[in-house]
């Protein structure tokens, strides 16, 4: 752009000295015809009235110059062949004056009172001016195409090391958090990556350090929580008086809350840590598979599976533990949360899975809610309000998304949760 302004710059000053050198020339013309003409037409024995026309020699043929010889009266007495009867400049005043197709120069002999006018060709200095200012073009047309290719091949090059160090880190995951290598990279991006690959290292020993911390303390909860749930199981098959059995059973309704509270409060923290990140892609089907026939089995109900075309070959880039997680959340929240003798529908098509109940219709408003942590909704069905914040953490951890609607789609009532899954490939899983 910058050469173009230059050079429209230059074209416009080109033009004015052009014209100002036109014009010298033009005067110049005009000041060496007048004596010559003035002698000549002293010494001619032509009758008074007669024109005298001078002839071109027919060097080429182009004609840029004509010229008119008038007397004081206006009358006119010499001129070139090519140049018009008429005066080229109908108001001749000495100077210079744009008429019709010419610029008209005009110079009086203040002796004799003879006018000469010198004319060009506008188009002659429009051909001029148009020549000289594509020889300034020309050369910029050739040369800001060869000027953009190298400079787009020189910052490509030049910016080659900072994309293989954008892709490096766009590699890096919980499940990746190996340090950069700084070997063939720019001095001054050294720095930046011995920084980052530092950052890494601590983030990776945070990391390891909340899994470990969640995976003791699960084992650590659970352990007594299952302990007492037995003592207390024992007891209430010991005992007789019916005070004592209602209080126990009481107390192991307590217990059993609190154990699926602890697990899901590990689930929870197993999901902050990001453990739903891997770097190899999950087989859906079977995990979903496995997690419907136990449900089956331990709560008796109707779960329908349907698998859209290619949903066997369906794998995503989600921790295979995280994936049963969220399944799991998914179908105990449908049973859970709809009437005893309905069906539970599940469908897997593409890189998403809906599944869907016949609970009562929950409001828009609530249904936005309950991906909020310990949001239960209007229910009494036993639960901890933390089962779709869980799933919410884990999708959103790995680029997906979760979808509540009530009613379900295509009916009148009933619930559905639909998981989008960022796919990693579709391959038969093994």
């Amino acid at each position: 752009m910058l050469w173009l302004v230059g050079a429209l710059i230059s074209s416009a000053i080109l033009q004015h000295e052009l014209n100002e050198s036109f014009d010298r020339a033009q005067a110049e013309v005009a000041r060496r015809l007048l004596p010559l003409m003035t002698d000549s037409l002293f010494d001619r024995d032509e009758a008074d009235g007669d024109v005298h026309e001078i002839h071109h020699l027919p060097v080429d043929g182009e004609r840029a110059l004509v010229y008119q010889l008038r007397s004081p009266g206006g009358h006119l007495l010499v001129k070139s062949d090519d140049a018009p009867d008429a005066p080229l400049d109908g108001n001749p005043e000495q100077g210079f004056a744009d008429a019709g197709q010419y610029r008209v120069f005009t110079l009086v002999d203040r002796q004799t009172g003879l006018t000469i006018q010198v004319g060009e060709l506008l188009s002659h200095r429009t051909h001029a001016v148009w020549g000289s200012t594509l020889t300034l073009f020309l050369p910029l047309m050739l040369l800001i195409p060869l000027s953009a290719v190298g400079i787009w091949y020189g910052a490509r090059s030049g910016l080659a090391p900072l994309s293989r160090l954008r892709q490096e880190i766009a590699s890096r995951d919980s499940a990746n958090l190996n340090p950069i290598a700084s070997a063939g990279l720019p001095a001054e991006l050294v720095p930046i990556v011995v920084a980052l690959s530092s950052l890494m290292l601590r983030l990776k020993s945070a990391l390891e350090g909340e899994r470990q911390f969640a995976a003791n303390s699960a084992h650590e909860l659970r352990t007594p929580i299952a302990a007492a749930l037995a003592q207390t199981q024992r007891l209430l098959e010991t005992t007789r008086d019916e005070a004592a059995l209602a209080n126990g059973r009481k107390v192991e309704a307590t217990l059993r809350r609190i154990a699926r509270l602890a697990e899901k409060l590990m689930q929870l923290a197993r999901a902050d840590a990001g453990m739903a990140v891997t770097g190899e892609p999950t087989a859906v089907l079977p995990v979903l598979r496995l997690i419907i026939a136990d449900t089956i089995a331990r709560s008796g109900r109707v779960i329908e599976l349907h698998a859209k075309p290619g949903a066997e070959s369906l794998k995503v880039a989600v921790n295979i533990d995280a994936l049963g997680i969220v399944l799991r959340n998914l179908v105990d929240n449908a049973i859970s949360h709809s009437p005893a003798d309905s069906k539970v529908e599940i469908e897997v098509s593409g890189a998403m899975i809906t599944v869907r109940n016949e609970s009562p219709v929950i409001p828009a408003d609530a249904v936005e809610r309950l991906r909020a942590r310990f949001e239960r909704g209007a229910t009494t069905a036993p639960g901890s309000g933390l089962g779709l914040a869980i799933v919410d953490t884990i999708l959103r951890q790995v680029g997906g998304e979760l979808r509540l609607n009530s009613p379900a789609d295509g009916v009148t009532g009933g619930f559905e949760a639909t998981l989008i899954f960022p796919t990693s490939h579709s391959a038969e899983p093994k």
